[in-house]
């Protein structure tokens, strides 16, 4: 949360110099007259703004000295901004009669009156109030900066504060990196003394610091919020695996053990020495991670299966050959090879108008689909072509929206329906089949989509690679080439953050700085939408909605926006040209450069699109200008994976050649060991071997079928997130053991946004294993579900558009951004009518009410005067004054 600014002090003195022209100005603006008596007289005027001086000054003094503490006073009291207002200073010096009006708090006497007594408890209550917020922050500050705080936590802290608990979680985050490391690289060099000494012991020292690692992240989980908890958690462990994962020079040095073992278990089974390559010797070190530190028994059991995959594919036998022949040309045994398809490239940059072409052709044919790659843009392309006449159904893991005689589908690229014929189907952004993660999805999809003609969608950089698949295929490939259809010019000067402008998107590569800028924008009156990776795609689009149709005035968002999300930005500043990946900072390539700076400008609305960089990026409009003015190379790989027809295959051929049929593990495994032909390379396999081994392992007495095992191994887990990992579990469990998934209903009305983020993450995972298995043991109400979610989403929208504004002290509602009161318009014009109308007796107490002071002040009986119509828009003061009580 942001710290408020401080207003100047006001000019006391100047007022006082000219307190009698300021009275006359305050009886001419509201139309009194001095016989009303409703303005008090400059003797009383004086009294009043000699007690705000005192009082007030050496308030502001601590706040200029401490910013951090001036949220305790709109906490405790209002706001100190509003208070001090020159406006706000003489409405109280002529006309209020409480400090605090709004809230009826403070009063200065009884029936308009004054009382200096009761005016001198108020300043000495509130001097204390302010000397004990003082004396509890420099005490904490000192606490934070040199003493210990390893046994506190946040609450035990005497000043809670921003700065205070800011500083202190720093502090402990700080304490809790410098220990982590401490733990690493003393565990490094122990293992480093002893590498010789045996694994066995070598593997306890490694489990030993890992241990002393989890403690102490464990001993933390109450001092830090659990985001930046993980988020530590996260880079200790980044530097763990820099230091103990292969081939790091510790790992170097550990391999040669780990050698005599493997070679004694070649010569026992009576396998040649050099059935493994070197090559593929690394390929193993690299799948285990961490794991390579294991004991010796699971280094020899997790060996025992590589060499087993090696001989499979390597001995000269019936198997051999059927792994050869549906792994190592999987594109021969597609159906779609029954009929010579016409492949047509729509090949550009962004902003060309080729998506347009390819989605005007899919909607003229009987029967079509899009295959996209997000579901962000399947739910876009499903609008679009429902609205252009072509009755089409969305399919997601997540989410089935089924129309009644649909001719067409729009769906992730994952959820392509590859047994079906189409006259037409679309697949966009066709560059994305080199992506190391998903990229095997628009391979498959490009390889077995049956379909007369195939519209691809992408950047020139694959284009070499779908000259080869469709060479592969005996496809036909036609080449349409782009340009731009809204010119793109980068600045001449990089820009500062208060330079943004409203249709501007800022790009991050990071949640955390996502939300940062937004903060940051928030407090120079911008309106932010914001979009990053975790957020659903619900989210996602409900934040591209209010940027599109304007009810925010600048998109912030990571790279997420390269991906065809269809905004009106009319410029894009980077932020920076670097982002992690894997704890490591790295430039981002020319490619994702063109892809995101493409997003500037739009036809017809932004005919000239503009993009820069924010001042503090080191050569940046120097990079961004080589990048968009040089050309992309060819990409040289795209990505296979396994899919379960390939399985099932394998496994057929292998049963009718008497042959033992593979477990899915072992299949993945297989998979991962083969050295396909040139373009293809293998996806990076580890996460799917390690969901089908928790699968294989939860269901010891194989009642689940090859398909469900597949399944669950394909899932969308996010392996990072502990608790998405945690709710697999308890779902594949329960699966296993055939009883009811019931899931628990999210709390709307929480304002944790990690945990909104997280659960709708749950409950989507929770669809899409209920829609694969087609319910099969899922228990729930499908409309109660869709409206608990949809409740979690606007509230975690709410939160995310939400700026920190001010509220009606009375009834609670959101007041204007420039409000200066902290109470509405309409509570106001009640309390005024009720007191026209007649005031309650309340007994007599010279104190003021509030809590420096005591509980009341003020006998205020009788009733106002005035004259009737004449203080409309004006301010109208509560009674005629009363004299001064000495």
């Amino acid at each position: 949360m942001a710290i408020k600014e401080l207003l100047p002090l006001v000019d006391f003195e100047e007022l006082k110099r000219n307190l009698e022209t300021e009275r006359k100005t305050v009886i001419k603006v509201n139309n009194f007259s001095e016989e009303d008596g409703y303005v008090r007289s400059l003797e009383d005027a004086e009294i009043v703004l000699n007690f705000l001086k005192d009082l007030i000054t050496p308030i502001w003094n601590v706040f200029d000295e401490y910013p951090s503490l001036l949220k305790f006073f709109s906490t405790d009291y209002t706001s100190f901004n509003s208070l001090i207002t020159r406006e706000n200073i003489l409405d109280l010096t002529f006309l209020d009669d409480c400090l605090i009006p709004e809230k009826e708090m403070f009063f200065f006497g009884q029936d308009g009156g004054i009382n200096t007594k009761v005016l001198d408890i108020h300043r000495a209550g509130f001097h204390r109030w302010i000397n004990d917020k003082k004396i509890s922050h420099e005490q904490t500050t000192e606490l934070i900066k040199s003493g210990d705080i390893s046994d506190l936590k946040v609450s035990d802290l005497k000043c809670q504060c921003f700065n205070c608990t800011g500083s202190f979680r720093a502090k402990v985050r700080d304490i809790i990196f410098d220990e982590s490391l401490r733990i690493i690289n003393d565990g490094e060099e122990e293992i480093r003394k002893n590498i010789d000494v045996g694994v066995g012991f070598v593997s306890d020292l490694f489990n030993n610091m890992h241990k002393e690692l989890d403690k102490n992240f464990y001993k933390a989980r109450f001092k830090l919020k659990r985001s930046s908890l993980n988020r530590l958690e996260t880079q200790a462990k980044e530097i763990l695996k820099s230091k103990f994962n292969y081939p790091s020079p510790l790992c170097a040095e550990h391999r040669k053990n780990l050698t005599f073992i493997f070679d004694e278990y070649l010569y026992k089974n009576e396998y040649s020495s050099d059935l493994i390559t070197e090559e593929e010797y690394d390929k193993f070190f690299r799948s285990l991670g961490v794991n390579f530190w294991k004991n010796e028994k699971f280094i020899e059991r997790e060996f025992q299966k590589f060499v087993k995959s090696i001989v499979i594919l390597k001995k000269k036998d019936v198997s051999s050959k059927i792994l050869q022949e549906y792994l190592g040309e999987f594109w021969v045994h597609s159906a779609a090879r029954q009929i010579k398809r016409k492949i047509v490239y729509h090949m550009g940059p962004t902003n060309s108008g080729k998506t347009y072409h390819a989605i005007e052709k899919l909607a003229s044919v009987e029967k079509g689909c899009y295959l996209a790659p997000l579901r962000l843009l399947a739910a876009e392309l499903y609008d679009t072509l429902n609205s252009k006449g072509a009755i089409t159904t969305l399919l997601t893991g997540e989410e089935v929206i089924e129309r009644e005689g649909a001719t067409h589908y729009s769906s992730t690229i994952e959820m392509a329906r590859l047994t079906e014929y189409f006259d037409v189907c679309v697949i966009d952004e066709i560059q994305m089949i080199t992506d190391s993660s998903r990229g095997w999805a628009w391979t498959r999809a490009l390889v077995n989509v049956f379909a007369e003609e195939v519209h691809l969608c992408g950047d020139a950089s694959a284009l070499d690679l779908i000259k080869v698949i469709t060479e592969l295929c005996g496809d036909e490939l036609i080449i349409k080439n782009y340009t731009r259809m809204t010119e793109l010019e980068v600045q001449r000067r990089p820009i500062v953050l208060a330079d943004m402008e409203k249709h501007d998107a800022l790009i991050v590569f990071s949640r955390r700085n996502a939300l940062r800028f937004k903060r940051d924008l928030e407090r120079l009156g911008f309106r932010v939408s914001i979009v990053y990776g975790r957020l659903s795609p619900e989210v996602r689009r409900e934040q591209a909605r209010k940027f599109d149709q304007g009810e925010t005035d600048i998109m912030v968002s990571t790279d997420a926006i390269a991906m065809g999300m269809n905004l009106p930005i009319r410029r894009v500043v980077f932020s920076t040209l670097n982002k992690y990946v894997d704890s490591q900072e790295f430039q981002i390539s020319n490619s994702e450069i063109k892809q995101i700076a493409g997003r500037a400008g739009r036809y017809q609305r932004f005919p000239r699109g503009f993009v820069t960089c924010l001042n503090k990026v080191d050569d940046g409009l120097e990079i961004i200008n080589e990048a968009l003015e040089g050309t992309l190379g060819q990409s040289t790989q795209c990505m296979v994976g396994p899919d379960l027809d390939i399985f099932n295959q394998v496994n057929t051929a292998l049963i009718s050649n008497n042959l033992p049929k593979l477990k899915l593990s072992e299949f993945l495994r297989l998979f991962n060991t083969m050295t396909f032909k040139q373009p293809f390379f293998c996806v990076d396999m580890k996460e799917m071997i390690e969901l089908a081994e928790a699968v294989e392992e939860a269901d010891k007495k194989e009642i689940l079928t090859d398909a469900e095992i597949f399944g669950f191994a394909c899932a969308p887990v996010n392996l990072g997130l502990l608790e998405h990992v945690q709710y697999y579990m308890w779902i594949l469990n329960k699966y296993v053991a055939s009883e009811a998934i019931i899931n628990d209903s999210i709390d709307p009305t929480s304002n944790d946004i990690d945990y909104l983020e997280t659960s709708i993450k749950c409950v989507e995972l929770y669809q899409w294993l209920s829609r694969h298995f087609n319910n099969k043991h899922f228990d729930y109400d499908e409309t109660n579900l869709l409206d608990n979610k949809q409740l979690a989403i606007d509230k975690l929208n709410n939160l995310l558009s939400e700026k920190i504004v001010p509220t009606c002290s009375s009834c609670g509602c959101k007041l204007p951004e420039d409000s200066k009161f902290a109470i509405c318009e309409s509570c106001f014009e009640r309390r005024r009518s009720r007191r026209s109308g007649g005031r309650p007796n309340f007994s007599r107490n010279s104190e003021g009410k509030g809590k420096p002071g005591s509980s009341s002040s003020g006998n205020r009986g009788g009733s106002s005067k005035g004259k009737g119509g004449s203080f409309s828009g004006k301010k109208r003061p509560s009674r005629k004054r009363k004299s001064t009580k000495k």
